[in-house]
């Protein structure tokens, strides 16, 4: 045992012969010429298909380098990338070879593939286009069966271009143009009146005028509160101060007919048409043109409402007003 151990101890003489060989090794490979190590390969010392792939798939050398971070990789990090299976590596690597964004990709080598260039997921709105449908025909049938199918903005944009164009076609139609048809209005009109009525209780023995009643045609006021006050408004737009008045005459009637209810505030909708009837007819009265027996003729309708609300007073006082110059 003890010469084992004196033969494995390193003595001066051992520790002398061991310098000499790896002098002589150094020497030799300094003397080696440099193609030598040129035309070797050499693997590094982790080695996978994926790091073979991209040293010589051309595909990379459309990438650019990845920037440096800021500070260095973490051991766990790096360490779990050498501890991963070929397999894993392989995957990481095929991630690696797809151009995510914009910034690896070199946009000046005009060599890049279509294929490999970047789009956008998010796809840009392209832009509208009118299409075959949409683009003017000239119709070439009966006229009036093509202004039918016209909506009211349409046929004021046609008409409004045509009487651009050629201004005495504009007097004609002035000379032409008939008053407001109001048999439309009144039938609307009459159809949610309906609808009020229709959903009132029945039953002998159930007030029609209290709260429960009140609460199943609610809607059904609304519905005809709003129709009263649009319809109107059209006409005050179309400026037909005439065709104003005599709604208002027609609008009143059907206001008037709608219940009276128990509880006043309940009452709301009925009022709010009665006032929105009153300013349509004093807006005509102020704008309009009206001739004296037109104006005699409003007088005496507009007294017989003032039981109805008594706001139309102030109607029947610009009447009297006009009817005094």
């Amino acid at each position: 045992m003890e010469q084992e151990a004196m033969h494995g101890a390193v003595t001066p003489e051992r520790e002398r012969r061991i310098r000499a060989a790896l002098a002589d090794v150094t020497a030799r490979t300094t003397a080696m010429p440099s193609e030598v190590f040129l035309g070797r390969k050499h693997w590094p010392t982790t080695w996978s298909p994926d790091m073979e792939f991209k040293r010589n798939s051309s595909f990379h050398s459309l990438l650019r380098t990845p920037p440096k971070t800021s500070g260095p990789v973490s051991a766990p990090k790096l360490g779990a990338i050498l501890r991963s299976s070929p397999r894993k590596r392989l995957l990481l690597g095929e991630v690696e070879r797809i151009p995510l964004t914009p910034e690896k990709i070199d946009f000046s080598d005009i060599s890049t593939p279509e294929k490999f260039k970047i789009t956008s997921p998010i796809k840009s709105t392209p832009p509208m286009k009118k299409s075959r449908l949409e683009k003017l025909t000239k119709f070439s049938g009966p006229i009036d069966a093509a202004l039918k199918g016209l909506s009211r903005t349409q046929l004021i944009s046609v008409i409004k271009n045509i009487t651009y164009t050629h201004p005495e076609i504009e007097e004609e139609i002035r000379r032409e143009m008939p008053t407001p048809d109001l048999a439309p209005l009144e039938e609307r009109l009459s159809y949610l009146k309906l609808n009020i009525f229709k959903s009132l209780p029945t039953s002998r023995l159930t007030s029609i005028t209290d709260s429960p009643a009140y609460s199943r045609v609610a809607t059904h006021l609304d519905a005809f509160k709003k129709c009263v006050v649009e319809q109107g408004k059209i006409l005050v737009e179309s400026q037909h101060w005439e065709s104003v008045i005599r709604y208002v005459f027609l609008a009143w009637t059907y206001v008037r007919a709608t219940p009276v209810w128990d509880n006043e505030p309940h009452n709301t909708q009925r009022i709010q048409c009665f006032k929105a009837l009153t300013n349509f007819c004093m807006s005509a009265l102020k704008k309009g043109d009206l001739s004296q027996d037109f104006l005699i003729d409003v007088q005496d309708k507009l007294q017989g409402m003032v039981t109805d609300n008594d706001d139309i007073q102030t109607c029947l006082k610009h009447i009297q007003g006009q009817l005094q110059v």
